[in-house]
């Protein structure tokens, strides 16, 4: 939108007033019955380009991988609990989040019959039960097939395991709740990084991005969202990617 005065681009604070006068214009010509509907009512207001950025959070690869050598490496500090077994499932939970771009909800509600490894791929149930099915990568697959035999392993000495539909389970529990991966992400930590799941699903979707070369339909499809305007957040390049550009000059 351009300020018809200067050629240029209106301020996102100006857009936002005129969307709320013209919200408060509709709704008064709802109410006095001059109109059926309110054609602004799903009409949000705009986010400055440094609140999506605030929001957007990702791993670089070196990350990632320090990521999982620090996850080898802590001691459980819960009694009970077998470290081999929380390694691998906290493992697999984390390989999920960043190759498949789950959300948390749609990680602890998978259940086994949503695997499909000889075809390799996951079927998803997202927001508003809409469904979805990702592909999975030769490095995914070799992960839930760890995984997996290693769960069967447990089902025949733990009854909860073995009666659970879900991919994963708790100590206790025959479901891995929301709750439950929020603290394990988070009992995890990073230089100057805290971890939580959505980071996950942050670093599929730029990893995704520089994958298929930009294809935003592409990783849209992939992560489920509804609106390809989320999708479009993850464009904006971060300071190593510009950085990076930068030294891709030619060289004389």
């Amino acid at each position: 939108m351009l300020n018809p005065a200067e050629g240029k681009p209106l301020a996102i604070s100006t857009i936002n007033r005129r969307l709320n006068s013209l919200r408060s214009f509709y709704a008064w010509a709802v109410e006095h019955h001059k109109i059926e509907q309110n054609p602004m009512k799903d009409i949000q207001d705009l986010k400055s380009a440094d609140e999506d950025t605030e929001k957007i959070m990702w791993l670089t690869e070196e990350e990632f991988e320090d990521l999982l050598q620090r996850m080898r490496k802590k001691p459980v500090q819960s009694r009970g609990v077998d470290p081999e077994e929380k390694y691998r499932r906290d493992r697999a939970v984390v390989y999920l989040l960043t190759y498949a771009g789950l959300r948390v909800e749609e990680l602890s509600n998978l259940k086994l019959t949503d695997l499909d490894l000889e075809m390799k791929r996951i079927r998803i149930v997202g927001k508003g039960m809409k469904v979805r099915t990702v592909p999975i990568s030769n490095i995914l697959l070799a992960e839930l097939e760890d995984w997996l035999k290693f769960r069967a392993e447990m089902a025949k000495k733990k009854p909860h395991v073995a009666e659970s539909p879900y991919v994963f389970y708790s100590q206790r529990s025959p479901k891995f709740s929301v709750r439950g991966i929020q603290r394990m992400i988070e009992s995890y930590s990073l230089p100057n990084k805290k971890l939580t799941p959505h980071m996950f699903r942050h670093t599929f979707c730029k990893w995704m991005l520089k994958a298929t070369n930009n294809d935003i339909e592409k990783v849209r499809r992939l992560a489920g969202h509804s609106n390809i305007a989320t999708t479009s957040r993850y464009l904006k390049d971060s300071y190593s990617d510009l950085a990076d550009a930068v030294e891709a000059l030619p060289k004389f």
